[in-house]
């Protein structure tokens, strides 16, 4: 990448819909979980193409995954697709991720979920702002002390450990790797859809289904 092309490469990992959102099991059917799935990923993916047009930090956009449907629609769309070979859970995902940006020569690797409730420009845009320093990681937690939003620069500046308590485990690693770690913690980014009580007033929408079920 050359001259004015973007730096920052933003990624959404995400997994075969009818294996997704299996926390939410006890309370829908496995094809209402689908749904909940592919519609938070499409709301995902338009909200970061909107964000493309108006934040301050260029940003390419990619999706790592291993399902061929989901592929598919990624192909539909003007965004890079970063295609597994096989699943092998969202840290396995995330390094494949990480290697892509920087063998495509981006610094800056922020890593989004695909299910966070009702994403934020302002606060997104805030977020990419803080990833100034050329060895650096940003921590947005989630409410449970995961990580949901996490800008690496370089790419591959740490490796995930995400799961329980991951929050604190990738601030362990940037102490160790002496990297300047910025915690910043979103009233917006913080919230995602794991349990039920997560859908509250969005339950409506994300169960609609939808015929056309490209991402934008």
């Amino acid at each position: 990448m050359t001259g004015s092309a973007p730096k920052t490469l933003v990624v959404v990992p995400v997994k075969d819909f009818a294996k997704a959102k299996s926390r939410l099991g006890p309370h829908l059917d496995a094809t209402e979980r689908a749904t909940v799935a592919a519609n938070l990923f499409a709301q995902t993916l338009r909200f970061l193409q909107d964000s493309q047009k108006q934040c301050s930090t260029a940003f390419d956009i990619a999706v790592v995954t291993s399902s061929l449907e989901i592929a598919g629609t990624v192909n539909e769309c003007s965004v890079h697709l970063i295609l597994e070979g096989q699943e092998d859970g969202l840290n396995s995902a995330l390094t494949t991720a990480a290697l892509w940006a920087k063998a495509h020569g981006y610094e800056t690797l922020c890593i989004l979920p695909a299910d966070i409730a009702a994403p934020d420009f302002d606060e997104f845009e805030r977020l990419l702002s803080l990833a100034g320093s050329p060895r650096s990681l940003v921590l947005c937690p989630a409410h449970d002390y995961g990580t949901n939003v996490l800008i690496a620069t370089p790419p591959d500046a740490i490796t995930f450990t995400y799961g329980s308590a991951s929050f604190q485990k990738h601030q362990a690693q940037a102490a160790e790797r002496g990297l300047d770690c910025v915690i910043a913690p979103s009233s917006s980014f913080s919230k995602d859809i794991d349990y039920m009580e997560d859908l509250a007033d969005l339950q409506p929408r994300l169960l609609a289904k939808h015929g056309d079920r490209r991402a934008v």
